[in-house]
């Protein structure tokens, strides 16, 4: 999808860069991208969601930069993702498995901090027929904060999602 002229995975990229030491992108295994800097990697279960995605994505950032190391997880429908988020959520929880922020009482896990050695749990719930990263995320005890509580107002729009075209029409359009 295009954002302002660039797609949105690269636009995506390109914000949270400043705090990435390596950008790894998991997509099904025929599915087109942008060229950008990062590392793919394909779904191990094309088709079985972001929970396919975020498994092999962990599993080889473990395998590449070792077991329980922090990851700053972002979906590609984040245009307003900033890298002010991870900090703040890594000092609120620092020994979390994971640390997913919180808006209005709905939970961002596709925005938010997994260690690496979560890739067993993700690849587990797998394989019981699981699809929705919630489960692991209950499994695995995450803590979950508030992200007005962490870095305000902007906390609105950081977690803009845009998941489909009504709410990239309202993304695009003024700010109150």
């Amino acid at each position: 999808m295009e954002w302002e002229g660039t797609p949105l995975l690269l636009r995506v990229i390109e914000r949270l860069a400043p705090i990435a030491s390596a950008v790894w992108v998991a997509a099904r295994p025929e599915q087109a991208l942008p060229a950008g800097e990062y590392r793919r990697i394909d779904d191990a279960q094309p088709g079985a969601g972001p929970l396919a995605g975020l498994s092999r994505g962990l599993a080889a950032i473990a395998r590449d930069g070792g077991a329980a190391t922090p990851v700053a997880v972002a979906a590609c429908d984040y245009p307003y993702a900033d890298p002010s988020l991870f900090p703040a959520l890594m000092a609120a929880a620092p020994s979390a498995a994971a640390v997913v922020p919180l808006l209005d009482g709905r939970a961002h896990p596709l925005l938010a901090i997994w260690r690496s050695d979560l890739a067993a749990a993700c690849e587990g719930a797998l394989g019981r027929g699981a699809r929705r990263v919630r489960e692991v995320l209950d499994e695995v005890e995450a803590v979950e904060v508030d992200a007005r509580a962490l870095i305000g107002d902007a906390a609105e729009r950081i977690l803009q999602n845009v998941n489909d075209p009504e709410a990239a029409r309202r993304a695009l359009g003024p700010r109150d």
